[in-house]
């Protein structure tokens, strides 16, 4: 009988142990990507903002919005953040005014369960931020992926007045001439972005970027707990996204615009570019061996492709 106890007692002690190195490796993975990401934010220059639009607190991480230029306004794709553009923003030169936003809804800003957030909505709220931030030039230069590129073009389309040139970077928004394997398993009643568990999100994870830039096993963990935690609130907003494409609007879009893509795209299908560069005077380029998000595969080339489309050198 007290051999039993002992090893209930040992048992025990084993599964509460598990269960607190579980519960401290999330919180330990949390701790290191946000460590991480203040030091690539720091490195970019970059400020904390926050601004409150249309009842929603929105973060945002800025520089020199004083300049006489226009500023690089980065817009995030689905389930992302702002600070996924950092590394991207640091190779651009350093005297740039930028804006990386965390769009309501997404990130540090704030979710509410009865707001919309199609894309014509966060559009205009987006032109609601830039008119309340100091900016040397109303105008600026507006780069989005995913559901940014999306957003971006939205903007573009409903304000044109505070648009001066805008990049799309694997955007959605579009129809699709190929399917990509994401809407293929969507179709088969299977969507990543909604991942049951840690290993069902790791698997996506893997879908999204063809060459990921290094993060630790622990920090993609602490990424995918939260992404799990947000599930719910991450299907409401996406119901809201699919409503009618733009293909029949792109001729209304008058402004410079690079359209970019990753070849290796499981997300969204290089084939949508085709659609996309029936914008007038559009220019595309393609990177090789890229997936669904240039900016943190490529920073470096992606930075200098899209500078040098802003400096008319492209």
């Amino acid at each position: 009988m007290k051999m039993r106890m002992q090893s209930l007692l040992g048992a025990g002690l084993l599964l509460t142990g598990l269960m607190f190195n579980t519960a401290a490796h999330a919180s330990f993975g949390a701790w290191a990507e946000d460590q991480a990401l203040g030091l690539e934010q720091r490195l970019a220059g970059l400020e904390t903002r926050q601004v409150s639009i249309d009842d929603h607190d929105v973060r945002l991480f800025t520089r020199h919005l004083d300049s006489k230029d226009p500023c690089v306004v980065m817009v995030h794709g689905f389930t992302a953040r702002g600070a996924h553009w950092f590394r991207m923003a640091r190779k651009l030169p350093e005297q740039r005014c930028i804006i990386a936003v965390d769009l309501p809804g997404f990130g540090d800003s704030t979710f509410k369960p009865t707001a919309a957030y199609t894309p014509e909505v966060q559009a205009d709220r987006l032109s609601a931020l830039l008119k309340a931030l100091p900016l040397g030039n109303p105008q600026v230069d507006m780069v989005g992926n995913s559901m940014g590129g999306f957003i971006t073009a939205e903007f573009a389309l409903r304000h044109p007045e505070q648009t001066h040139s805008i990049a799309l970077m694997d955007a959605a928004g579009v129809s699709s001439p190929v399917k990509s394997e994401l809407f293929r398993q969507i179709d088969a009643g299977q969507n990543g972005f909604f991942a049951k568990d840690l290993e069902s999100f790791r698997k996506f994870y893997a879908m999204t970027m063809s060459e990921p830039p290094y993060v630790p096993g622990f920090i993609v963990d602490a990424v995918g707990a939260e992404a799990l935690d947000r599930v719910p609130r991450h299907q409401y907003i996406f119901d809201q996204l699919q409503g009618p494409r733009i293909d029949n609007q792109l001729g209304k879009i008058k402004v410079p615009t690079l359209i970019v893509w990753g070849d290796q795209d499981k997300l969204l299908h290089v084939s949508m570019t085709s659609v996309w560069r029936k914008i007038p005077g559009s220019r595309v380029f393609i990177f090789k061996g890229v997936g669904h998000m240039p900016h943190l595969e490529r920073p470096a080339e992606s930075a200098d492709l899209y500078n040098r489309f802003l400096t008319g050198k492209l």
